[in-house]
C-alpha cells in the first residue's frame, strides 16, 4: 500500500487505485472474485451482510444501495439505479477496469496498468468520487 500514500514512480502514485490493483495481481484477483461471489449471492435473494453503518447509526452508508443499484444497473433500470444510490455504474466501471487489467498476461498488463495511472494521476477520479459520494451521503442524511 505504499503506492497508495506517497510517491509517483513506478510502483504507483497516490492517486492510483484501478492501477494498484491491476499490477497488485493477487490482490486485485482476491478482491474482484469476492465482491462477485457477494453480488452472486444477493442476486440470489440472500442479503448477508446487513450495512453495520445503518444498523448502528439509523443513517446510510455511502454504500447503502450499491449492490441493488449494481442488480438494477444489470436489467437497465436506470430510474432504480439512481434512486437506490447513483454511484452504482461508476463502480461498475471501476471493476470492469479491474477485471480487465487482472485477466492480461503480464507484459500487457503491465503496459496497461501504466497507461491507467497515468490517467488516474492526471484526473484525480478517486478524490473526486470521495467528494461526490461525501456530499451524497450528506444530503440523503438531510
Amino acid at each position: 500500500m505504499v503506492g497508495l500514500a506517497n510517491k509517483s514512480n513506478e510502483s504507483g502514485g497516490r492517486w492510483e487505485l484501478a492501477a494498484y490493483l491491476v499490477r497488485e495481481r493477487k490482490l486485485g484477483v482476491a478482491m474482484l472474485g469476492g465482491g462477485l461471489l457477494y453480488f452472486a449471492i444477493a442476486a440470489c435473494g440472500v442479503n448477508l451482510l446487513p450495512c453495520p453503518f445503518l444498523n448502528v447509526t439509523g443513517l446510510p452508508c455511502p454504500g447503502c444501495g450499491m449492490t441493488r443499484a449494481s442488480l438494477a444497473l444489470l436489467r437497465g433500470d436506470w430510474a432504480e439505479v439512481w434512486h437506490l444510490n447513483p454511484f452504482g455504474p461508476v463502480f461498475a466501471v471501476f471493476w470492469v477496469v479491474v477485471g480487465i487489467g487482472v485477466a492480461l498476461p503480464q507484459p500487457s498488463r503491465a503496459r496497461y496498468a501504466e497507461r491507467l495511472g497515468r490517467i488516474e494521476q492526471r484526473t484525480r477520479w478517486v478524490a473526486w468520487v470521495a467528494c461526490g459520494l461525501a456530499i451524497y451521503t450528506l444530503t440523503r442524511w438531510i
